[in-house]
This record gives structure tokens, sequence and C-alpha cells, in this order.
């Protein structure tokens, strides 16, 4: 072996240590970023957990402008008796139903007394958010100020930022009843985030 191999091979025995340490060290501060974002991201998922079911039990109906009326796919018989009894009360002037079980939704209310004329149902080609978005908006440039909703209670913490991010002053009404379920609040605090980050 010659000088020059020689000293080559001394200089990668002092370097190859150095790199090691410094891939380690890139590791290690990885690892540790990724675990920061995951405590973060479980303790906002908590946090709107604790928030949602906070909502749910806030009745907060009174009069305003349009009545709201958020129906999910399968509408549930305590979802479909208080919306009806809100509308009997006539805190707003005007009912829009939406979201993927709106149609549902408006056979139910008709079939209790609701006259057909007095209920706009939007078709259902926009995911809830993006129609219940449309609506506030619409119902905001025809003069509108304020909301009532009604939705169910895991779910109404999402609908009012929505309505409020919309222009309207938002307040809820949702079904008395058994209080949601952890398994609810959680899922609802995921919607609830992927909306405020995402807007979807």
């Amino acid at each position: 072996m010659n000088d020059e191999q020689h000293q080559s091979v001394e200089v990668e025995a002092v370097v190859a240590p150095g790199g090691a340490l410094r891939w380690r060290r890139a590791s290690w501060q990885a690892g540790y970023a990724v675990s920061v974002l995951l405590v973060m991201a479980l303790i906002a998922l908590l946090v709107g957990a604790v928030a949602a079911g906070l909502q749910a039990r806030r009745d907060e109906a009174r009069s305003a402008d349009v009545l709201l009326i958020v129906a999910p796919a399968l509408p549930s018989q305590a979802l479909i008796d208080h919306a009806f009894e809100v509308y009997r009360r006539r805190y707003a002037p005007g009912v829009v139903i939406v979201g993927t079980g709106s149609e549902a939704m408006r056979i139910a209310l008709i079939e209790r007394g609701a006259p057909e004329g007095a209920l706009q149902a939007p078709a259902p080609i926009l995911q809830p958010v993006a129609a219940l978005q449309e609506v506030a908006r619409s119902a905001r440039h025809a003069g509108a100020a304020s909301a009532l909703v009604v939705a169910e209670p895991a779910e109404m913490l999402l609908w009012l930022k929505l309505v409020g991010d919309s222009g309207l002053s938002a307040y809820g009404a949702p079904p008395r009843g058994a209080a949601p379920g952890p398994v609810a609040l959680l899922r609802a605090s995921g919607q609830y985030w992927r909306y405020a980050l995402f807007q979807r």
C-alpha cells in the first residue's frame, strides 16, 4: 500500500464515524418531530371532541332569519321530531334542508303536517359542507343576518362554525336526549378540524 492509499484509508476512518453520528442525529430529530406532531394532533382531536360535546348540550333556539336543517343520510327519529318541533314554533320564516338525507327529512316533515311549499330542499348534488356553505351564502345575499341550525348534536360545532364563516350569526338547536358517545365526538372533532384547516 502506497502512502496515498494509506492516507485515504485514514481519512475514511475519521470521516465515517462523523457521518454516522450526523445520520443518527438527523434520524432522532425527525423521529422527535413526528412524535411532537402526533401528540399535538391527538391533543387537538381531544380538545375538539370536548368542544363538540359541550356544544351538543347547548340549546340556543331563538328567532332567526332562516332555519337550516342538516340531515344525514339516515335522519334519526329524534332529529326528525325535533326539526318539526322547531319548525312548528316558527322561529324563522324560511326553512332550508341540506345534507345527503334532505329529501327523506323533507318527506318526513310534510307527513307531520309541514306545508310542502314552506320547505326548501336543494338536490344533494354537493357534499354537506359545500351544500351548507352555498345555502348560507345565498341566505346572506338575500338579506338574512342570522340562522338557527338543527343538526345531529355531535356535528353541531362544525355546522355552526361553517354558517358563521359564511357571514351569518349562527345558533344551534340540537335534539334533546342522550349525549353523543366518545366515538361520535371524536369523529365530529376530526370533521371539524378537516373543515377548519382545509375548508372541506
